[in-house]
């Protein structure tokens, strides 16, 4: 098999990682791909590292735009992809050396496959993470099924650890409006447009997450706060799409409502970066399963964590 895999990296002032990420797309074991990289805007040098890769392999493009997020960067590479499958990365993340390999073995395994779910593994300044996949390969055809392995596997709604078959994505795009968690509201709208949906036993990507910051600063905002409102609309579009695929399953429709409302607490959560203590106590009265005594407990919970960050800072301790 040859297919052809894009491959559409946003980014953003991400000089410190850009070349990690790119050599790890060059040195794939599978080479038939195309790497579309969207320059968002970047002040620093990331623009002409991305010109430097475009030079020295013609697998590489480039598009230098103004700043408009990374929903409207990711939206900009995949109205220019040529390859039959797509996937995704993250400028300051990297494949493993067999991702797209892995990807290419599911395709020949499952014909009828869609969606492909890779596993992945976290890496942190003061940790590694443990693998997080499938243990054996999984094809269903069931949207609740996809939805149950995704999050006992982790997955989760994550778009790069995934390849999507090209013709699925007609007519999808990232909400622009949403920056934070629009990958998972993508991913499972992709699945429930699937006729199969496979499952990987392989790590196909290394995530990089910075864990010396405050919770709730958002990798891809340049670890900006995530504001209440984008947060809200993430929380409500994720359980849009989530109840759709977990049809009438009773123990699926309990799960995602759970997580609904821990993402609501979240987004009360990041409403203090914004509003006062008695503004958010009225904020959170829509909500009945958050309670007064529920929003001072997530308020001394961000007056701890801004301490924290603060003493950080000042003393140099990341």
């Amino acid at each position: 098999m040859c297919k052809k895999i894009s491959i559409i990296i946003p980014v953003y002032n991400a000089e410190r990682f850009l070349r990690r990420c790119l050599d790890s797309v060059q040195n794939q074991s599978y080479s038939n791909w195309e790497c579309i990289i969207v320059d968002d805007g970047s002040k620093d040098s990331s623009p002409a590292i991305c010109d430097e890769y475009v030079k020295t392999d013609s697998r590489f493009k480039v598009i230098h735009k103004e700043n408009g997020g990374v929903s409207r960067a990711r939206n900009t590479g995949l109205s220019l992809v040529v390859g039959e499958w797509v996937t995704f990365v993250d400028s300051d993340d990297e494949l493993t050396l067999d991702a797209l390999k892995h990807f290419i073995e599911s395709m020949e395994r499952y014909p009828k496959a869609s969606v492909l779910r890779g596993g992945h593994r976290t890496v942190t300044p003061t940790a590694i993470g443990k693998d997080r996949s499938a243990e054996k390969w999984i094809c269903t055809e069931s949207h609740a099924d996809a939805l149950k392995i995704s999050e006992e596997t982790w997955c989760s709604g994550f778009i790069w650890s995934t390849c999507f078959r090209k013709d699925i994505l007609e007519g999808m795009r990232f909400d622009n409006s949403i920056t934070w968690c629009e990958d998972h509201i993508f991913t499972y709208q992709c699945i429930l447009k699937a006729e199969e949906i496979v499952f990987v036993p392989h790590v196909v990507y290394i995530y990089y997450l910075d864990d010396t910051y405050p919770v709730g600063f958002g990798k891809n905002l340049s670890f900006k706060p995530i504001s209440y409102d984008m947060a809200i609309r993430s929380a409500e579009g994720q359980r849009t799409v989530k109840f759709l695929l977990a049809g009438d399953n009773k123990k699926m429709q309990q799960m995602v409502q759970q997580q609904y409302e821990a993402t609501i607490r979240f987004a009360i959560y990041q409403s203090f970066f914004t509003y006062n203590l008695l503004s958010v106590i009225n904020l959170a009265k829509v909500y009945p399963f958050i309670t007064t005594k529920n929003v001072i407990r997530l308020w001394l919970g961000y007056q701890k964590t801004r301490i924290m960050h603060t003493y950080k800072v000042v003393f140099n301790k990341y």
